[in-house]
């Protein structure tokens, strides 16, 4: 995206966190603060002590400490000192607290409901949709910048390091015994030699400083030169679930166009279907048939993307 493209966005999500009343105090329909807010409904889902909270709210334990203060001070809320560790102690709401949470729920309720009001069924399917995608992303995005993620061009010293990457890869899935796949290329301990053409490029994915993954763009083989393929997408099962394929698959699309190509293709595994998915999220589509030669007879998903408007 451009710079403005993203500071529309954030002045979009800015003017949204004022319209939901973050930022005024009596919004909730109470007196109480928006952390004191949402330290409530957290602790009506199940106790939980600061350390928890602050996870689950984003913050830190130090302005959590201080809300559970102001919160206990006034009543809604309880500590519970666990017995095995008398330094460590749940919290849980009272009755009062119980009560104020219900007219905070109540608010919140009626309030969007109201916003609602203003939509057809068909935009708020759209609406609901959206915002679920976005928190997820920006779940996503917050915990790989906690892992300090940072993805660049290969190097030679990266080599055994991704060759390992895939190589495990396969042994998770319990993959490892199948043959015309990626597992088998000759050029796998050596990638930067692979994708030195023109038009060609491997990127790592490095977290905390440990490779952990990385994805290829280059010449289908086969195949006419508006036919780049994705290749070797691969993972460590330690950041699966943290959104890092999905931002693999979005940078190699876009080198894809910035090398000039017309077309996407890539070939999966069956076994690997779970990804399908993710793939068709970003326009690729099914093909009933292999496209080039891309030397993975194993491999029995193919799908292409038109990176325009040409299909």
């Amino acid at each position: 995206m451009r710079t403005e493209e993203i500071e529309m966005f954030r002045t979009s999500l800015r003017e949204m966190v004022r319209e939901l009343g973050m930022l005024n105090r009596n919004s909730s329909g109470t007196d109480l603060s928006p952390l004191q807010s949402h330290v409530l409904i957290e602790l009506n889902k199940n106790p939980a002590g600061v350390t928890e909270l602050a996870q689950r709210l984003c913050t830190e334990k130090s302005s959590i400490s201080r809300t559970i203060r102001s919160l206990e001070k006034v009543g809604l809320v309880f500590r519970m000192q666990d017995k095995q560790d008398g330094r460590a102690a749940n919290f849980r709401l009272s009755e009062s607290g119980s009560k104020a949470h219900e007219t905070i729920n109540n608010n919140a309720n009626a309030f969007i409901s109201d916003a609602l009001l203003l939509a057809s069924e068909s935009e708020i399917e759209s609406i609901t949709s959206n915002v679920i995608g976005l928190t997820s992303a920006l779940k996503n995005a917050r915990k790989q910048r906690e892992l300090n993620i940072v993805i660049r061009p290969i190097t030679a010293a990266d080599n055994d390091h991704i060759a390992e990457v895939i190589r495990k890869s396969f042994r998770d899935n319990k993959i490892d015994h199948l043959e015309g796949v990626s597992l088998h290329d000759p050029v796998l301990s050596n990638l930067t030699d692979a994708y030195k053409a023109e038009k060609s490029g491997y990127w790592v994915a490095i977290a905390n400083g440990t490779l952990v993954g990385g994805v290829g763009i280059a010449q289908l083989q086969g195949a006419g030169e508006e036919y780049c393929e994705m290749q070797k997408l691969y993972l460590d099962k330690s950041v699966i679930g943290i959104g890092l394929g999905r931002r693999l698959i979005a940078l190699s699309i876009e080198k894809a166009k910035e090398f000039g190509y017309s077309y996407c293709y890539l070939e999966t595994l069956n076994e690997l279907s779970s990804a399908v998915s993710l793939y068709e999220s970003f326009g690729f589509k099914h093909l009933d048939g292999r496209l080039g030669n891309t030397g993975h007879g194993g491999c029995g998903i193919c799908m292409l993307k038109a990176l325009s408007n040409i299909i």
